[in-house]
């Protein structure tokens, strides 16, 4: 998994959906992606093989994308963040008159709150 965006995108999928995968393939996988280390540095922490971890994390990291394909929880999440963000982006670019500007700190709260909502 060289590509620096598929790992985050795993990193998002392991978040997400990571309390269903088994304990074992959870944490090899944590291992990889978040400690940055080796199959073969894994490998020797829980005395098995190079060759075993690469294994857990690919299957693992499959499972995590079944999850996805079916529930889709990091897509709606990502782009619920996406749209609040460009909706504060786009507050911040109103020229609004005097009587509406006391709107304005409401709908900026409310996107806030769905950002918050959604971290």
């Amino acid at each position: 998994m060289a590509d620096p965006l598929a790992r985050v995108r795993l990193n998002y999928l392991l978040d997400f959906y990571g309390p269903l995968l088994t304990e074992n393939r959870r944490e090899l996988l944590r291992l990889y992606l978040e400690e940055d280390m080796s199959f073969g540095e894994i490998g020797e922490r829980f005395a098995i093989s190079r060759q075993a971890v690469a294994d857990a994390v690919h299957k693992a990291a499959d499972k995590l994308e079944k999850y996805e394909t079916e529930l889709k929880l990091v897509d709606r999440y990502l782009r619920i963040s996406e749209l609040a963000e460009a909706g504060l982006g786009a507050l911040s670019g109103l020229h609004v008159s005097a009587e509406d500007a006391a709107d304005l700190p409401r709908a900026e709260a409310a996107f806030h709150t769905i950002l918050h909502l959604e971290r």
